[in-house]
């Protein structure tokens, strides 16, 4: 009996024991857990969201525009001369008198020319009056042949020289070939002209043209069907390709190209001018601000939105102006990029981000300007 009582108890001391450690077990088990939900919490805590921008990628056209400058000038001018060194008798006409072909412009002293052209006048009469007598003479008899013959030679040398200066005689009156305006005048009244120096210069200015000095780089990209803008104190007009140059012009090494101009376009001889030309021109292209892209050697990148994480993706770029740039592989329509806030992310960083659509782009027009 004794023997029993003592088993009880022993078994109820095991099952004590048991149950105190049950219990310690299940609040060690229950820190445990508080101690891991804790360090979770404590690690979400730690984990930095970062707020970025992002814009949804379209296509575009991308047409690169380059500025090349020159002056202005007509295409057709005439400069006003004298065959013979003379003396002008008067002027008619002053700086920006509008002028029509066939006006007369200057005229010249005639009185020595005069005296010339009514003696070569009756010299021409003489011959032909010796001519016919002759003739006549050898009708009955009287002469030979060669003697009218002669006579005939005298008569035709003595025309030519009365024509040469009935010639010289008009050319005392100096006229205009061309529709325009004076735009220099460079004799008075009573002054010498020398033969072939420019009395009076005229020019039309409903034919304007300009010779713009392009550069190496583009003058093989311009041709007369490349469209060209003129500017003038920031007002456009159109302008064609007339002449390209193939020869640079030495010290410069700048190629001429001579642009015609509206006949609207007002410009006056002498302006100086901007000229754009279009030198190139590439059709639905993904275009990206230039300021976004990450350089890392001699790699290229930029960050995209992939769900709520940042993600860093190598591409190749192309032209860039104007703090835009043509991307040609890497990127594609739809893509989200990151736009604001990419510089302090890193490849799987987390982002909260605003959407902004790129909008309706059909064209991008890019400007870069050149010294000509």
């Amino acid at each position: 009996m004794l023997k029993f009582f003592t088993r009880i108890r022993i078994l109820l001391w095991v099952a004590a024991l048991i149950g105190v450690g049950c219990l310690v077990g299940f609040q060690v088990i229950a820190k445990l857990n508080q101690a891991e939900a804790n360090l979770r919490s404590l690690e979400q805590e730690q984990i930095t969201v970062y707020p970025v921008e992002t814009q949804v990628l379209t296509t575009a056209d991308w047409d690169t525009w380059r500025s090349y400058y020159g002056q202005a000038k007509s295409a057709h001018t005439q400069n006003i001369t004298t065959y013979e060194r003379e003396i002008v008798k008067t002027v008619h006409v002053d700086i920006g008198s509008s002028v029509k072909a066939g006006q007369t412009l200057i005229t010249l002293q005639v009185a020595d020319r005069g005296v010339r052209g009514q003696a070569a006048q009756t010299a021409y009469e003489d011959a032909k009056a010796n001519y016919n007598r002759l003739r006549q003479l050898n009708a009955k008899g009287g002469i030979s042949k060669s003697e009218v013959d002669t006579a005939y030679t005298a008569m035709k040398n003595a025309e030519a020289q009365m024509k040469s200066t009935q010639t010289t005689l008009q050319r005392t009156t100096l006229k205009a070939s061309i529709n325009g305006i004076v735009s220099a005048r460079n004799v008075e009244p009573g002054e010498i002209a020398e033969a072939g120096v420019p009395l009076l210069s005229i020019v039309d200015p409903k034919t304007m043209e300009a010779e713009l000095m392009v550069s190496k780089k583009d003058i093989s990209r311009i041709n007369k069907n490349t469209p060209v803008e003129i500017y003038v104190d920031g007002v456009k007009s159109k302008g064609t390709v007339k002449r390209i140059s193939p020869e640079a012009q030495s010290g410069s090494g700048l190629y001429p190209v001579v642009v015609g101009l509206e006949d609207n376009s007002g410009i006056l001889p002498g302006t100086y001018v901007e000229g754009r030309f279009m030198v190139n021109s590439l059709r639905n292209v993904v275009i990206i601000p230039s300021n976004v892209v990450i350089y890392r050697g001699n790699t290229q990148s930029v960050y995209i939105a992939s769900g709520n994480k940042a993600k860093l993706v190598q591409i190749t770029t192309g032209e860039g102006q104007n703090g835009q740039v043509v991307v040609t592989s890497g990127l594609k329509l739809g893509d989200e990029l990151i736009t604001s806030g990419n510089r302090v992310l890193y490849d799987g960083a987390r982002i909260n981000r605003n959407i902004e659509m790129a909008g309706d782009l059909n064209s991008v027009t890019v400007k870069d300007d050149n010294e000509g």
